[in-house]
């Protein structure tokens, strides 16, 4: 653990420190992410320190743009019947969590194709609009 020595600290004139929390990974984990380590973040609100682990791994999703929900969508006729079509066709995944993983990442992955066709015909729309009202 790099960034601190203790991870709790009592509020007392003079603290108590202890190593309480801590991350345990399986030896297949550590197979998988070698240059994984685990970084101590400031704790602000907390007597607990924050933990991040970082895998090294660059090729995480983490370089992929961040899905941004709006709200009109769900104003827009046939919404959710399109995203229970999307939700319902993906079960892939042997365990609950892999399957609701896999079905949040073609939701996504669906959704901002559907924002990006729909936002180019609602500005096509205005544009047709705007030449024949000038």
């Amino acid at each position: 653990m790099s960034g601190r020595q203790y991870t709790w600290a009592n509020s007392l004139q003079t603290p108590t420190y202890e190593k309480l929390d801590r991350i345990l990974m399986a030896t297949e984990w550590e197979e998988k992410f070698p240059l994984s380590n685990v970084i101590a973040l400031t704790r602000d609100i907390s007597d607990h320190t924050p933990l991040l682990l970082n895998t090294g791994d660059s090729s995480s999703n983490f370089n992929q743009r961040q899905f941004n929900f709006e709200l009109g969508w769900l104003l827009r006729d046939g919404f959710m019947d399109m995203v229970k079509e999307v939700w319902e066709s993906e079960n892939l995944g042997s365990t609950p969590l892999e399957r609701w993983q896999a079905k949040i990442r073609k939701l996504c992955q669906h959704l901002r194709g559907w924002a990006k066709n729909t936002s180019g015909a609602l500005k096509k729309g205005k544009e047709n609009n705007s030449r024949q009202t000038g």
